[in-house]
């Protein structure tokens, strides 16, 4: 056996087994809970129930609140079930003590009082609950979110300030994800995201002038001395918006009227003058003159035209078909250089 064959086999098997246990998680790992057919169309608007014929404890506490026993449901199930079935009868289905789905649950760091909102703010449940009268099963997609509970503070004129609805998250403390290397990481989540829920918003807490002080006083960790002399003409012309956060385009102008790019070596012009192509192909507005304002030594010392040829001659009508060009042509004016 190759000897090479022989030292890989171990790191085959690491790797065997590790995607092996990635896919044992993914089995393993608890699937979300399913939607479950509870109508509200047939309890609201078919048999004209009020909310708090099953949500009892809406106006005077912080949760909503679900019967606590069959009994409640029997109250009208009784008579609905008469003609069912068993195994299609209420009691049957759900048990004597009913465990009910909590698919509006929040996280524990969320404070909100039903109460609060129904009694004490005289809301509507259709204001956060629209549509509940055509509501055909209960799943995840009845979870509030948060981007609606601020919409509404601010039509209310209640407060948004963190604090407001967080336990514990505020603007003077991080979240989580802040931690470990978010500092390498935030520039790419930044640029990257398009913000769906407002907790995704770096706008909750910082400003756009906050995020540009802290880059012109600290450098990314990108620009190293390669990033200096070399690296940075890649990202400037991949994505130049990107270096105006912190560069003005005067600044780029004065450092390389006063340094040559290190592409620019003593064998730069020779032998058939093709390095203006390096960064001007084809541009007839960024040319030579853009760091050669008096012109180009070399270009100085453009022989004259022939005695018969004038000014008004078409040059690309023999030069570059049936004469061949000594340097790049750039759609200009001969004229300028050759008199």
């Amino acid at each position: 056996m190759n000897p090479w064959i022989k030292r890989l086999k171990p790191f085959g098997l690491f790797l065997t087994i590790g995607i092996g246990a990635c896919g044992v998680a993914n089995i393993f790992a608890p699937a979300p809970e399913p939607a479950r057919l509870f109508s509200h169309k047939v309890h609201v608007k078919d048999q004209q129930l009020e909310c708090n014929s099953c949500h009892t404890k809406a106006a005077k506490e912080d949760e909503a609140g679900m019967p606590a026993s069959l009994k409640r449901c029997m109250m009208c199930h009784e008579t609905e079930d008469e003609n069912k079935p068993p195994e299609r009868k209420l009691a049957a289905l759900l048990g004597e003590k009913p465990e009910w789905s909590h698919f509006t649950a929040q996280d524990d760091d969320i404070k909100f009082s039903h109460k609060r909102h129904v009694t004490d703010a005289s809301l509507a449940c259709a204001e956060c609950h629209p549509g509940m009268e055509d509501n055909a099963s209960v799943g995840d997609g009845m979870r509030m979110e948060m981007d609606t509970c601020m919409s509404c503070h601010e039509k209310k004129g209640a407060s948004n300030d963190c604090l407001t609805c967080h336990k514990e998250m505020s603007q003077d403390k991080p979240p989580a994800s802040h931690r470990l290397n978010w500092k390498q990481g935030h520039g790419h989540v930044a640029r990257g995201q398009h913000f769906t829920k407002a907790q995704q918003d770096c706008a909750l807490c910082h400003t756009e002038s906050s995020c540009t002080a802290c880059h012109q006083e600290e450098a990314p960790a990108s620009h190293t001395n390669f990033f200096r002399l070399r690296g940075h003409v890649t990202a400037a012309q991949t994505d130049r918006s990107q270096c105006a956060v912190c560069h003005e385009e005067d600044s780029c102008n004065r450092c390389h009227e006063e340094t040559a790019p290190r592409s620019h070596t003593a064998g730069w012009g020779a032998p058939r003058l093709q390095h203006c192509l390096g960064c001007h192909e084809s541009s007839t507005t960024e040319n030579c003159s853009f760091c050669h304002k008096d012109g180009a030594p070399s270009h100085r010392d453009a022989e004259d035209k022939p005695d018969w040829h004038n000014p008004g001659m078409n040059c690309r009508q023999c030069h570059g078909v049936t004469q061949i060009l000594p340097h790049p042509d750039n759609g200009g004016n001969c004229n300028a250089c050759h008199q």
